[in-house]
C-alpha cells in the first residue's frame, strides 16, 4: 500500500466528523431584496461580466519530451476552464512563444505587441524536471492474535516525481507578472508483478502523470494565487433575505465556473491592485442560474459587502476532504 493510501485510511479510521450545513430554500430570486450599499460609481446596470479569455503555451525545457509538457499543458487549459474564463488561439500563442524565445535569446526588451490580441494574459507552463523510481517487495505472511494467517503477495511500489513552472505574462506588453514553481509527487503499487525489474511502462507513465496532476491542486496555495489572475471577475449585483439569513447576488453565474458549494472571494479594486474584502460559499446547485448566483457570506462579514465589488472564484477548499488530501500532500513530497 503507498504511503498516501495509508494515511488517507488512518485519517477516514480515526476521524469521526459530522457536517451539517442548512441548505437556502429554493427559488432565492423571489425573495425579497435587501438594500445594501454600493461603491461610489457603480452603475445602475452591472449584467456585464469580466470573462477573461487567455493564451496557454506550452514550454519547453532540455531533457523534457513534448508529451510529458502537452501533459501539464492540457491540465493547465483544464483549471482555466474550471475558473469560468476561456482559452483562445494556440497559434497565436505559439507566436508568442517564439516572441519570447527571440527576445531573450537576443537580451532585448519586450516591446508592446502592435497586433491584435483579443487575450488578456499569455499562460505558460512547463515541466522543468520530472523523475521515477520503483522497489520491489517480496511477498510475506503475518499472524493475527488468534493464529490465523494471511498472505501478503509481492509487489512493486512505483513512485514519479515532477517539478513545473507557471508563468503568467500580460498582453499585448509581454510583461511577466507572475512566476510560480511547483513540485508533484504521484506512488502507487503493482501486486503480483511479471517481473522483480519494476519497469512496466503503463506503471512508470501512471505515476509521472500522476505527479503532473499533483502539481497544482485546488486549495493549494499556489492553486489560489493564480485562481485570483485566470478567473472570470463577477460582480455584487444586490442581496435577499430569505428565512432570516442574507445572501448576495452575483452576476457570475454557470456559464462563467460557477457551482454549488464552491469557496469565492469578494474584492474592492484598490491602486490597481485586488484587495479581500470576505470569503464566501456558494450555495445550493438549485440556486445557481447561467448568469446568476447566491453568495453566503459569515455574518460579521455581511456589512463589508456593498454592490460593485468583485467577485470570484477562489480555488479554496470548502470541504474536510479537499483540505485532509492538501495535507497529506505536503507530508508525502
Amino acid at each position: 500500500m503507498n504511503k498516501k493510501s495509508l494515511l488517507v485510511s488512518m485519517v477516514a479510521t480515526l476521524t469521526i466528523t459530522a457536517c451539517v450545513s442548512t441548505q437556502p430554500p429554493t427559488a432565492l430570486p423571489t425573495f425579497p431584496d435587501v438594500n445594501i450599499d454600493s461603491l461610489p460609481g457603480t452603475p445602475d446596470d452591472l449584467d456585464s461580466i469580466q470573462s477573461s479569455k487567455l493564451l496557454v503555451a506550452q514550454g519547453t525545457k532540455v531533457g523534457v519530451p513534448e508529451y510529458v509538457q502537452a501533459l501539464f499543458a492540457d491540465s493547465i487549459r483544464e483549471f482555466i476552464v474550471d475558473s469560468g474564463s476561456e482559452v483562445i488561439d494556440r497559434q497565436m500563442a505559439q507566436r508568442f512563444m517564439d516572441e519570447i524565445q527571440l527576445k531573450e535569446n537576443l537580451a532585448e526588451d519586450y516591446d508592446a505587441y502592435e497586433g491584435p490580441v483579443e487575450a488578456k494574459f499569455l499562460v505558460i507552463p512547463t515541466i522543468t524536471s520530472y523523475s521515477w523510481g520503483s522497489e520491489y517487495e517480496k511477498s510475506y505472511t503475518t499472524k493475527n492474535k488468534d493464529g490465523e494467517s494471511t498472505r501478503h503477495p509481492d509487489e512493486c511500489d512505483y513512485t514519479g516525481r515532477a517539478k513545473g513552472n507557471i508563468q503568467i505574462r500580460s498582453l499585448p506588453s509581454m510583461k511577466q507578472i507572475l512566476s510560480v514553481n511547483l513540485s508533484g509527487r504521484n506512488s502507487t503499487s503493482q501486486e503480483s508483478p511479471s517481473s522483480r525489474k519494476c519497469n512496466e511502462g503503463s506503471m512508470v507513465n501512471g505515476v509521472i502523470k500522476g505527479a503532473i496532476g499533483e502539481l497544482l491542486e485546488k486549495g493549494d496555495d499556489d492553486y489560489v494565487t493564480l485562481s485570483k489572475y485566470v478567473g472570470s471577475q463577477g460582480i455584487v449585483t444586490g442581496a435577499k433575505q430569505a428565512e432570516g439569513k442574507i445572501y448576495f447576488e452575483t452576476n457570475l453565474g454557470r456559464i462563467h465556473g460557477a457551482k454549488a458549494e464552491q469557496a469565492v472571494a469578494i474584492y474592492i479594486k484598490m491602486g490597481g491592485e485586488l484587495v479581500k474584502v470576505a470569503s464566501g460559499e456558494l450555495v445550493d446547485k438549485d440556486n445557481i442560474f447561467n448568469r446568476k448566483s447566491f453568495i453566503i457570506v459569515e455574518e460579521e462579514y455581511q456589512s463589508r459587502i456593498k454592490r460593485g465589488m468583485i467577485v470570484m472564484l477562489s480555488g479554496e477548499c470548502t470541504n474536510m476532504f479537499c483540505s485532509i488530501d492538501n495535507k497529506i500532500k505536503s507530508i508525502t513530497k
